[in-house]
């Protein structure tokens, strides 16, 4: 036989019993227990045949008869209720993100439902820093290529005070193959509470690669800052002014210009910062001749307790009429930056 048959016959066997034990008729006062054994006497089953113990029958809850002795009444343990769990109540912990282990290039910490501010230190009016570039070859072939930069800001609840220097130096062969220095200075003035201010503008550009010696800008106007946060700021400008050209086919010569810029500064996170800015400088007399400035930067700090990072920037300059040069140049650089 098989063991499912073998479960299937015990089971039938036990449900059997259960159900003659169910029949058996209960039992009447008379029916008492063995005074020698103390066991409780077994009766023939008259339906059966079957000899099955008497059972003992608890009276009634509640006996009505005058002579019931009074019982003491055992409480019951109550049944243990649980409430539903939106009625539980738990106490308020302080739950936080972590933002020990959080990429420092996301800004976008949140901290109970807050971004994290990042606001520069009050005390701190100066921000700058000082880029350095150095790479060349000897042997077969010759070059040597230098870049220096340096760029600072003085900010004051009035005014705001940059100057910015770029050079530039390439050799091959000994031969000079580029040779160029740009140099940009601001004052502006803010006109608080509102968000306008006016500005004075000054650019010097030396390069010899171009036609002229040295052009010198210069101009006044608006600005207008359309965004202003504690991480971002986006100023738009506009103004006039003139430019100088010293040597070139227009030696000498002041030509009037209309100035339209946009200006972006953000702080990505507490170690990067991306700056930007456009210059739109068409010839009020004739204009299809102007100049374009695109200028773009992104900066690393590496080592906080040294100020030490990366700076990656970009120049590029942009001249309708350049007089037999190329209409276009485009500078980049990767340099170490050290921040002060």
């Amino acid at each position: 036989m098989s063991k499912r048959r073998l479960c299937i016959a015990l089971l039938g066997i036990l449900l059997g019993a259960v159900w003659v034990y169910a029949q058996t008729p209960g039992t009447t006062p008379s029916q008492t227990s063995d005074a020698t054994s103390g066991e409780p006497k077994k009766t023939a089953d008259p339906a059966n045949g079957l000899y099955v113990p008497e059972i003992w029958r608890l009276p009634a809850v509640g006996d009505p008869s005058p002579f019931a002795q009074p019982q003491e009444i055992i409480p019951t343990p109550s049944v243990l209720t649980v409430p539903p769990a939106e009625t539980i109540s738990l106490p308020e912990l302080p739950l936080k993100p972590p933002v020990v282990n959080a990429p420092t290039s996301l800004s976008g910490i949140l901290s109970d439902g807050e971004h994290i501010e990042i606001k520069p230190d009050p005390d701190k009016i100066w921000d700058g820093s000082f880029n350095l570039g150095l790479d060349g070859s000897e042997g077969n072939t010759e070059a040597f290529n230098f870049r220096f930069a340096f760029n600072a800001t003085r900010k004051t609840e009035f005014s705001v005070v940059t100057a910015n220097l770029d050079y530039k130096k390439q050799t091959a062969q000994s031969e000079t193959t580029a040779d160029r220095l740009y140099f940009e200075g601001r004052y502006e003035r803010l006109i608080t509470p509102t968000r306008w201010s006016v500005f004075v503008h000054e650019t010097i550009e030396y390069d010899r690669s171009q036609p002229f010696n040295v052009r010198d800008t210069s101009d006044a106007g608006l600005g207008y800052r359309l965004i202003k946060t504690d991480i971002t700021t986006l100023i738009g400008r506009l103004g006039g002014g003139f430019s100088h050209e010293y040597g070139g086919p227009d030696n000498g010569e002041y030509v009037p210009e209309a100035v339209f810029g946009m200006q972006l500064e953000c702080q990505l996170s507490k170690r990067q910062k991306l700056l930007g800015a456009v210059e739109y400088a068409p010839d009020v007399g004739e204009f299809r001749r102007y100049r374009i400035r695109t200028q773009a930067a992104w900066e690393l700090l590496l080592d906080q307790q040294r100020n030490l990072g990366l700076r990656m920037g970009v120049l590029e300059r942009y001249n309708s009429l350049p007089n037999g040069a190329r209409p276009n140049d485009l500078d980049y650089a990767l340099m170490v930056m050290w921040k002060f």
